[in-house]
């Protein structure tokens, strides 16, 4: 059995496809991770019969501690030995900790990863929220309810809102860090496409309090983004914002809002209990400890 460094980008885009067959999301994934400016290196593994598991690894300017890997190989015919093969190579290879994220159709990889020292940090289900079966929840609040395209102007505002988008992603993420960026930064990720008018943030002064953004996705969807509360003891405030966009969403006639629940968000956990939704996918996270 050996492992190859560098490959042809070509043999492994065919090796992809082959094994990967109609998991177009999967394919996708791993040439964004084989075309990134940011990618640390191509590897396969190969025997007497060809190549067996193909590897990329990336880094990420948002979560600097950890490099990305992505795996591909035949779900129907597993080879987990060199599969086991390429994670100790890579481990011995890259400096920095080890990051998969991977879905239940990588067979028996989750066991491996565990065998091989990795933590699950992270459960994430990807979930379509039908707006039409909402029920209304009524919260009591004398509190003022603005949309983000209202705030846009006020610079106190928007400096609100970017600092507590920062420190709910920050604490939520804490087994993979993130960056020290400026607010710019932040800034430009927080509004690329936001919906300003379906976008709420409730505000006390000059100070946003909680706040729920809604991105453009696919024809008739929507996208249930950054969410969060200061004060944990105010979750309900989340049900006030919700409630207005659920109401957008019904009179633009969106079909379903897609939300990325995290295990480590007790903000997303909180809203999907009052919520309708299916389960599209979920994704587990694992890391080198």
């Amino acid at each position: 059995m050996q492992i190859h460094r560098n490959m042809v980008r070509k043999d492994v885009s065919l090796f992809v496809e082959k094994v990967f067959g109609e998991h177009n999301d999967l394919i996708q994934l791993f040439c964004t991770s084989m075309e990134s400016h940011m990618n640390e290196g191509i590897y396969s593994i190969e025997n007497v019969n060809g190549m067996k598991v193909a590897a990329s690894t990336h880094c990420s300017i948002w979560h600097p501690h950890c490099v990305y890997v992505r795996l591909a190989y035949d779900f129907n015919c597993v080879d987990e030995r060199a599969i086991q093969f390429i994670i100790e190579f890579l481990k011995d290879e890259v400096k920095k900790p080890l990051f998969f994220l991977i879905d239940d159709r990588f067979s028996r990889l989750a066991e491996l990863l565990a065998q091989k020292h990795f933590q699950l940090i992270r459960k994430t289900d990807v979930v379509n929220i039908d707006p039409g079966r909402f029920s209304s929840v009524k919260v009591d609040s004398d509190k003022e309810v603005k949309t983000v395209e209202q705030i846009l102007h006020n610079p106190h505002l928007l400096s609100s809102l970017i600092e507590i988008c920062k420190k709910t992603y920050t604490e939520t993420h804490v087994d993979n860090p993130v960056a020290d960026l400026s607010n710019l930064s932040w800034e430009k990720v927080i509004l690329d496409d936001l919906i300003g008018s379906s976008s709420y943030v409730v505000v006390n002064g000059d100070s946003i309090i909680a706040f729920s953004l809604m991105y453009e996705s696919e024809e008739n969807s929507w996208e249930l983004g950054w969410i969060g509360v200061v004060n944990s003891d105010e979750m309900t405030l989340l049900n006030l914002v919700l409630d207005k966009q659920l109401r957008d969403a019904n009179e633009q006639k969106i079909t379903y809002i897609e939300k990325e629940v995290d295990s480590t968000c007790p903000y997303s956990l909180h809203i999907v209990k009052s919520l309708s939704y299916d389960v599209s996918e979920t994704w587990y996270a694992y890391v080198q400890t």
